[in-house]
């Protein structure tokens, strides 16, 4: 059950990023860094509880990937004030790598071969 949520979750945050994509595009008054700082903002949300329904279910290479791709979001907001000039394409390379990996994850986890290693019982 949480892996469908988690799925649905990616899902609506592929569809916010397409739909604030398409707000810039309509609207005169937004510059392409506001977008994006609206996109970065929700996707640490849905990341962090992405990763509080599935921390336990999925391997630990996953949980610190994930934790990487959220202090990755961070730091692209730091990376805005201090380098404009950066601050587009480096997140259009975070978002997509993002996503890759998401859908990436949830289909390996499909077929099985997505599992957690059971912890053993260390013995004196």
């Amino acid at each position: 059950m949480k892996e469908k949520i988690n799925f649905s979750l990616h899902s609506l945050s592929l569809v916010v990023v397409l739909g604030l994509l398409a707000w810039y595009f309509v609207s005169t008054g937004l510059t392409t860094a506001t977008v994006f700082t609206y996109m970065i903002v929700v996707l640490i949300i849905v990341e962090i509880t992405s990763l509080i329904l599935i921390s336990g279910i999925y391997p630990e290479s996953h949980t610190s990937f994930k934790i990487g791709i959220i202090a990755s979001l961070f730091i692209l907001l730091g990376i805005k004030i201090m380098m404009p000039t950066f601050f587009v394409p480096i997140s259009v390379t975070l978002i997509a790598v993002n996503f890759l990996y998401n859908f990436y994850s949830n289909n390996k986890r499909r077929k099985g071969a997505f599992r957690r290693i059971k912890k053993k019982a260390s013995r004196f």
